[in-house]
């Protein structure tokens, strides 16, 4: 396991980061880790810089601008990359969401797979003391995920994976959109896309035993709102080099399938216009006769020279592009605003963030008892 890197994104995990580390030694005492911390100001890093300190196979970035973790992630997998040696990379948490003893697991299940994911969704997986709103909550998220990227994945969140360098090695990460969580579905997406063998393996995802999530209701909606973006911009920039390639092939050789396409599209918009045209005449509306002229030159550039109609067939193309894409993300943004913005507002109104976890609930009953003094929200950050 000496080839093993695993990478711990790190924010505000002072109280579970040492704790952490020795769980994974534990079960995997020849792995090397590599934390990427986010300049916490609870100091995280200063912990982790004395534990890098006294253990070699532990190392630490301290990133002090462009924080996120979709840019910590990105980082540590180039570092990774860099690394002679380093054959597989665990990504995972360092709140004990992420069972430490499952990494055995991983390494056994890789050397027949490019991409391992530890899922809550296959059987023998669950999650664990999570209030069941958030659990319906995740699976419908995660339904949604599935469905718009088109994973055939139970666990399309999960962050607890262990891919082969290569398939690092293969991703544009310098392209990569996510500065976000969503980094997680963007890695997953490109890699659907390459059509790597990815298996997933049970585990049982447990809540944070201390500490505080970052993952509130508002920056899960961004996170939705993230994914469709860059899969807009990602199949938009598939589309774009498709078209070139097809106007190229155009040029080139006019007497391939391509000049057959051409000649059906102008077919159907010969067909098009002049059934406009006719549509006008019966209207009695002057103006048939410029969709009729307009449909005749078409039918007689698609026999004598379709090649003429590429420009125009690329412009189409564009047009019918932009306005399915305005479509569906005007409809989607409709159906966040209608979902998310009313639950934040009742959320905001009653006090209470269903993804936000409580911390240690008898440990706040007794620092009050002991103090005797009134609960707030003060004295709750305090104590954590």
């Amino acid at each position: 396991m000496a080839d093993t890197l695993v990478i711990i994104p790190t924010y505000n995990e002072k109280e579970n980061i040492e704790k952490f580390i020795g769980e994974i030694f534990k079960h995997a005492p020849d792995v090397n880790l590599l934390i990427v911390d986010d300049n916490s100001p609870d100091g995280t890093g200063e912990i982790a810089d004395r534990i890098a300190a006294k253990d070699n196979r532990v190392s630490i970035i301290h990133r002090l601008s462009n924080r996120g973790r979709g840019l910590a992630g990105v980082e540590a997998f180039k570092e990774a990359i860099k690394r002679e040696g380093i054959n597989y990379i665990i990504e995972m948490d360092a709140d004990f969401s992420h069972g430490p003893k499952y990494i055995p697991l991983f390494l056994e299940e890789i050397k027949n797979s490019d991409i391992v994911i530890g899922s809550r969704y296959v059987e023998g997986g669950r999650d664990s003391e999570r209030g069941y709103i958030r659990v319906i909550l995740s699976k419908l998220v995660n339904l949604f995920i599935r469905r718009y990227l088109g994973l055939d994945i139970n666990d399309c969140s999960s962050g607890y994976r262990c891919f082969r360098k290569e398939v690092l090695v293969s991703l544009d990460l310098d392209r990569m959109i996510s500065k976000e969580p969503s980094i997680i579905e963007e890695v997953l997406y490109e890699c659907k896309l390459k059509k790597y063998n990815i298996k997933e393996i049970p585990i049982i995802f447990k809540d944070r035993e201390s500490g505080k999530t970052k993952l509130g209701i508002i920056k899960l909606a961004k996170v939705l709102m993230d994914i469709i973006k860059f899969k807009s911009i990602k199949n938009n920039t598939s589309r774009l080099r498709s078209k070139h390639n097809d106007a190229n092939t155009v040029r080139a050789s006019p007497h391939r399938r391509t000049r057959r396409e051409l000649r059906r599209f102008g077919f159907n918009l010969a067909l098009g216009l002049n059934i406009l045209g006719i549509i006008l005449f019966y209207r009695h509306k002057e103006h048939f006769i410029w969709f009729s002229t307009i449909g005749s030159i078409v039918l007689i550039l698609s026999i004598m020279r379709p090649e003429i109609l590429a420009p125009v067939k690329r412009f189409l193309d564009k047009l019918i592009f932009i306005i399915s894409w305005l479509t569906t993300s005007i409809g989607l943004l409709m159906v966040f605003y209608l979902i998310f913005a009313p639950a934040a507002i009742l959320l905001k109104i009653s006090g209470r963030d269903l993804l936000h976890q409580k911390i240690d609930k008898s440990a706040v009953s007794c620092w009050i008892k002991k103090k005797q003094i009134p609960f707030s929200k003060e004295s709750y950050e305090r104590m954590g």
